[in-house]
């Protein structure tokens, strides 16, 4: 009896053929990655987001109003200037990286008003940090000529002018026409003037 009761107590004991398998490592059970990518995705994302912050500027800037406002007079005199002396102007793109400037007043004269400088500026709706800003030469024909970075596909504003007057229009890039014509902004039927970083709404980061 004794040996039986013993052989009963070593058969409870061994294990069973029938029962639960080894649980596998952890790294190997897919649930576990799943909960883990998604402080990992929002970490990444959140570099990410960081260093785009850190290399681009997206223009939501401006806490000085008063000089952001004596400065949207400004533009608009300029404005008013252009279409008393009736000035117009031509922007023509004849190369890659190239553009140039052709402007007269209402008489047909060369562009004796403008001076010796002449700024051409290409500008973004929204990204006032894209905007491109060149300075114009004259040659000995009177036509303004300059450089031309590569622009970014889209709708541009153009704006053309100096200390006394500015002219503006728009335009699509790729230009799909020759030349670009661009008038006073308070003469009939004309462009209105492109926003710029005084007249384009501004906004404080709080």
């Amino acid at each position: 009896m004794a040996s039986d009761s013993s052989e009963a107590a070593k058969g409870s004991s061994r294990p069973r053929s029938g029962g639960s398998s080894r649980a596998s490592p952890w790294h190997r059970e897919p649930l576990v990655w799943m909960v883990l990518a998604i402080p990992a995705a929002a970490v990444i994302a959140g570099g990410v987001m960081l260093v785009l912050a850190n290399v681009t500027w997206d223009g939501l800037v401006a806490d000085d109003y008063y000089r952001r406002g004596m400065e949207i007079n400004r533009s608009l005199a300029r404005d008013a200037e252009a279409a008393r002396l009736g000035i117009r102007a031509s922007v023509a793109f004849p190369a890659p990286g190239v553009v140039v400037v052709r402007i007269a007043d209402r008489n047909d004269a060369a562009a004796a008003s403008g001076g010796d400088r002449l700024h051409l500026r290409f500008a973004r709706a929204a990204r006032a940090g894209k905007d491109i800003r060149i300075l114009m030469t004259r040659d000995a024909a009177g036509t303004w000529r300059g450089p031309l970075p590569a622009m970014a596909p889209g709708k541009w504003y153009v704006e053309l002018g100096n200390e006394r007057w500015r002219l503006a229009a728009s335009l699509w890039v790729p230009v799909s026409s020759d030349e670009v014509v661009l008038h006073a902004a308070d003469g009939p039927g004309n462009a209105p003037p492109p926003p710029t970083p005084e007249t384009r709404p501004q906004y404080s980061r709080q």
